[in-house]
């Protein structure tokens, strides 16, 4: 399995754990991070194709407010 793939995996368990945790400095902190290993466009495809599908509306409006501060 190639190096990329492992860290989102990783990244996306992180994510996920912290939107669980509802802890959104943890969650700021693994998007940032990821961001920096992966590139924008990969994280981007990475929330909108493995992670979204998993969230309710609310987490979705959260996950949103977050992100904007």
């Amino acid at each position: 399995m190639p190096q990329e793939t492992r860290i989102a995996l990783f990244l996306i368990g992180e994510l996920v754990a912290a939107l669980r945790a509802n802890d959104p400095d943890a969650f700021k902190c693994w998007l940032s991070g990821g961001l920096q290993d992966l590139g924008k466009p990969v994280v981007e495809k990475l929330l909108l194709d493995w992670l979204a599908p998993f969230l309710i509306e609310a987490e979705k409006d959260r996950l949103i407010a977050w992100h904007l501060g």
